[in-house]
């Protein structure tokens, strides 16, 4: 409730409000801007494009209770680009498609073994797995930032889990 309320006055032009915001969400803009690029400077030169231009455009959000889903859209559109813009990722098959690298360091060996299955996926199934577990949205959240239906991001969850559960069956540890 407090971040909608921040959320109205950033609206109205409150700088204070829209630092406040920041300070809230910036961990969690870091880390998917990580998983997205895996480089630190990336992430950081990517979080520092996603919050200029929220705040030049935070004037254009009409529903302030989807601040963080807003946000996050202006995240992967500006991971997108700036990984396309320095040769780091094409996108040929599909421009809703995001490149995503995971990386935490509790119990290193399963986590790499896991962030090197979610690495296996198809990028569609990457992302719906990113959004969903790591940073913790509800489907109708991921349906909104993805801008495809919720049976698709169900199915699309359905899918990488099952293949997420095949490649770790496999023996990928330690690979």
């Amino acid at each position: 409730m407090e971040d909608i309320l921040l959320v109205k006055r950033a609206i109205k032009g409150d700088r204070d409000s829209f630092e406040e915001l920041i300070n809230i969400y910036f961990d969690r803009l870091y880390k998917e801007a990580y998983l997205r690029c895996k480089y630190e400077e990336d992430a950081k030169e990517i979080v520092q494009e996603t919050i200029y231009k929220a705040y030049r455009n935070i004037k254009t959000l009409k529903e302030p209770q989807y601040f963080k889903t807003w946000i996050s859209r202006i995240l992967i559109n500006v991971a997108n680009d700036y990984l396309r813009k320095n040769g780091m990722i094409e996108l040929s098959h599909d421009e809703n498609s995001y490149i995503t690298k995971v990386h935490n360091d509790d119990n290193i060996d399963v986590k790499i073994d896991l962030y090197n299955a979610i690495d296996e996926l198809e990028d569609k199934y990457k992302d719906v797995i990113i959004l969903k577990y790591i940073d913790d949205l509800k489907l109708e959240e991921i349906s909104t930032i993805l801008d495809r239906p919720v049976n698709t991001i169900k199915t699309h969850l359905r899918k990488a889990v099952k293949d997420m559960k095949n490649l770790l069956k496999e023996g990928y540890i330690n690979d």
